[in-house]
């Protein structure tokens, strides 16, 4: 029997605990783990909770605490800086050094702007691209090999151009013929893609130095872009400046240098570029829930706050527990933190720890306003209407794994929730909807 023959009633038994018999039988159709906590914003009451103490993986849902922390700590009003420096040798530019400074924003346009000084001049000496801010790999360890180079989780580096995606656009040709791929990051593609009267899909993966592209590709549909990220970042990175270089017809050889190098003393700054603030750039990542921005905010905390160089990404675990400490007053001694995105399966909190940590963020209102409410455009809420409309809530999802926390504010006295499902019995999409019903229940007032 399917879980769609129980009504919302029943499973809003199981979950508030009201009926073993129910909670038994819908096991039994679809096991799973469950914790959650909804309490008062203010005060300690609790209106209900479950497994609260248990530690569990959050998902996406990681994201609320690296927005607050960076909210709290780097300033809403934060903007990451690129600079180009050069020295001059008998009157002309001989030198060149870019300080990259883990933009997650940074884009060709923007390259383009900063090197301007430089149009039509040769560089005779060398032209340095500081990588050297984070020592951390590109890819994190804690993530699942399958995820390395896919469309949601791009390497991250001091040196991120066009969000470290390449753009591969497909278009249909005659029936039965081979279609028509190309890329904006100068890689060979192996194309088995024909044009054929199926419907549009193709399927993109690394094989060596080269996309590998299979499907097909319908001739009634208009061209496809599809993204794959590098599974590699220093031949994207060479490729994209060397596309500017040519753009602007600057001749150079270029040098990408990870360690740490001293600004040569005669150096002069020619520009500086700056992103948007962090009041413009988190919202929207919160919206879409962006694991490439709040891990590049993740790798830019530790750094800053980090007495020694971090070559890790889970050595950045005790710099956020401390930041926590240090603005919430809040111990998290066996929880872990590995990313900033929730990517990886690693990372591990109580609900009742997040619950606490969201019940000191509503103080930040910036965080709050940036969290998507239900039926919004363009946000993880975007399809999920039968949740209370005054709500602002952060989805969480992982094979597996589906997580849900926020605030409601329908009333005169807000509500804290956090709510975790693990191990859902496959479809797992139908946790949602236990998940939802859930939080009609309890904040649909």
């Amino acid at each position: 029997m399917s879980l769609r023959c129980y009504s919302p009633l029943l499973i809003l038994l199981l979950l508030t605990g009201c009926s073993t018999e129910y909670r038994d039988r819908l096991y039994k159709q679809k096991p799973a783990f469950y914790a959650y906590i909804l309490g008062d914003l203010q005060g300690r009451y609790i209106n209900t909770e479950h497994y609260a103490d248990v530690y569990a993986t959050p998902a996406s849902c990681q994201k609320v605490i690296t927005a607050l922390l960076a909210y709290k700590t780097l300033g809403i009003d934060y903007r990451y800086q690129t600079k180009l420096y050069a020295t001059k040798k008998e009157g002309v530019i001989h030198d060149v050094f870019i300080a990259f400074s883990g933009d997650p924003t940074l884009s060709t346009e923007a390259l383009v702007e900063l090197l301007k000084p430089l149009k039509n001049k040769t560089i005779h000496g060398s032209f340095i691209l500081d990588a050297s801010l984070f020592k951390t790999p590109p890819y994190s360890t804690n993530i699942m090999g399958y995820d390395k180079g896919s469309q949601y989780a791009q390497p991250v580096s001091a040196i991120n151009i066009d969000k470290n995606l390449i753009t591969v656009f497909a278009q249909s040709t005659s029936l039965g013929k081979a279609a028509r791929l190309r890329n904006d990051a100068g890689y060979g593609i192996d194309s088995l893609v024909k044009t054929s009267s199926d419907p549009s899909s193709i399927k993109l993966q690394w094989k060596g130095q080269r996309i590998q592209a299979k499907g097909s590709m319908n001739p009634n549909d208009t061209p496809l872009e599809l993204q794959i990220s590098p599974e590699e970042i220093e031949p994207y990175v060479r490729y994209k400046i060397q596309h500017v270089l040519k753009r602007l017809k600057i001749k150079a050889k270029l040098c990408i240098v990870h360690h740490s190098i001293a600004l040569p003393v005669k150096a002069r700054l020619l520009k500086t570029i700056e992103s948007n603030t962090l009041g413009t750039i988190i919202p929207p990542a919160l919206k879409v829930s962006d694991n490439f921005v709040f891990d590049s905010l993740y790798l830019s905390l530790i750094q800053k706050h980090s007495p020694n160089p971090i070559e890790d990404w889970h050595e950045g675990d005790p710099v956020i527990k401390n930041l926590i400490k240090h603005h919430f007053d809040i111990e998290l001694n066996k929880a872990l933190f590995v990313d900033g995105s929730g990517l990886s399966r690693h990372n591990r909190i109580q609900a009742r720890q997040l619950f606490e940590i969201l019940k000191k963020g509503y103080a930040t209102k910036a965080f709050v306003e940036a969290l998507p409410n239900p039926g919004e455009q363009d946000t993880t809420l975007e399809k999920r209407n039968t949740l209370p409309p005054n709500l602002k809530a952060k989805t969480g999802s992982l094979s597996g794994i589906n997580c849900l926390c926020g605030y409601g504010t329908q009333s005169k006295k807000p509500k804290v929730f956090v709510i975790i499902t693990h191990s859902f019995a496959p479809p797992t999409q139908e946790s949602l909807s236990v998940i939802d019903t859930w939080v009609a229940r309890h904040l649909g007032k």
